[in-house]
């Protein structure tokens, strides 16, 4: 069984982690990307490994106030860590989580733990295939407001201009 070991900042609320972006749904906020390159560079300078295979879970988040919901803060973490300490969140197999309080000191505990370690191919690899993934849903998305677009637009000139008897 290999785990791995992190100590983390606290994460940003989910409230503030992701904003709208015209077009594109919702996507992570400056907040959130600064709180994911700190979890990235935390997770190298620990010289974490991506795991594969199922992964079990466990975290004690230490609060900075009495307010928080625990599943909004494993969403955040869960999607910084993804590519870093496992390679997709759909790993997690098994989750227990633990909400206490440390307003001196707010920071969460993660143990992660499964039976292999990924190698550098495969995580490149799940790396390229998510971009990939990406990519082509970037491409849809903007086909299908193109052809919304085009549509909106003939049915507009339609609209405006006198049919002539036949």
């Amino acid at each position: 069984m290999t785990q791995i070991r992190l100590t983390l900042p606290y994460p940003p609320s989910a409230n503030t982690y992701w904003k709208p972006a015209r077009g594109r749904g919702l996507v992570p906020s400056d907040e959130a990307r600064r709180y994911k390159a700190a979890v990235a560079q935390l997770a190298k300078a620990n010289g974490v490994q991506p795991l594969k295979g199922p992964v079990r879970l466990t975290l004690r988040a230490y609060r900075p106030r009495r307010v928080g919901d625990l599943d909004n803060l494993r969403k955040v973490l869960l999607d910084a860590l993804q590519g870093w300490a496992f390679l997709d969140d759909d790993q997690v197999s098994e989750d227990h989580g633990y909400r206490l309080d440390d307003a001196k000191n707010p920071r969460v505990e993660v143990l992660l733990e499964a039976d292999a370690v990924a190698t550098p191919e495969e995580a490149q690899a799940h790396r390229h295939a998510r971009e990939q993934r990406a990519a082509k849903a970037r491409a849809t998305r903007n086909r299908n407001r193109l052809l919304k677009q085009r549509q909106q637009a003939r049915l507009s000139s339609a609209t405006h201009r006198p049919r002539s008897p036949r």
